[in-house]
């Protein structure tokens, strides 16, 4: 570590060395923020308002498709009638595929645009 210090950093600490007002302006943001809470309260209450029949039109739709996504990612690649597709099972699935794939690609995609090269 060295002694030098940076000109630019020096005046950027300069500038910003000054008194601030003290109760005026805490009371300043106080209230500001008394303003803002009421205000997202009352934004958040009328988005609830709209959104609840939206969701519960899209409720029964959506639960079929992450079930129909679920039975899919659960169904196993190869069969066999002994136990050792049991065994397997956890990797004999599309979804165990998919997942070591997106793993693989990960591990490439940091390995090529890491900054350590």
């Amino acid at each position: 570590m060295n002694d030098e210090r940076k000109p630019g950093l020096e005046r950027l600490f300069a500038a910003a060395n000054r008194e601030l007002a003290d109760e005026a302006f805490v009371a300043g943001v106080m209230a500001r923020t008394r303003k803002l809470t009421a205000r997202s309260l009352l934004v958040a209450l009328a988005l609830c308002l709209v959104a609840a029949p939206a969701a519960w039109l899209v409720a029964e739709p959506l639960t079929d498709a992450l079930l129909w996504s679920a039975q899919l990612l659960t169904q196993p690649i190869a069969r066999t009638d002994d136990g050792i597709a049991s065994a397997l099972l956890p990797m004999n699935t599309i979804g165990g595929a998919l997942a070591l794939t997106l793993l693989v690609v990960r591990a490439i995609t940091r390995r090529l645009f890491s900054e350590d090269n």
